[in-house]
């Protein structure tokens, strides 16, 4: 997949969910579940939100694909590691027999 393409799915989603939640906030506005002034603090989270997260997907892509081969795999072993040591910290603990 091309980083182009993976920017702009993602894009995609982004901005579809945030019409999602733009549309939501204008019919609680509507319904008088939520204040007009609220509303537009909301809206202006909502969207700042979004351009936070575009801007970070683009960024980790563009990181990705500037690594090389054997920085991508440290990074992988890195990232294991982490998932198992939080897997094994998760785990209820044995009791031994002197206690």
């Amino acid at each position: 997949m091309h980083e182009a393409d993976l920017i702009h799915g993602c894009m995609s989603i982004l901005g579809s969910l945030a019409m999602i939640a733009i549309i939501v906030t204008a019919l609680a506005t509507i319904v008088g579940l939520i204040k007009p002034a609220d509303a537009l603090k909301y809206c202006g989270v909502i969207l700042g939100i979004v351009i936070v997260l575009i801007l970070l997907v683009s960024v980790l892509v563009s990181l990705w694909r500037s690594m090389s081969l054997w920085q991508k795999l440290v990074l992988a072993v890195i990232a294991f590691c982490v998932w198992r040591m939080r897997q094994r910290s998760h785990e209820p603990r044995k009791k031994t027999e002197g206690e």
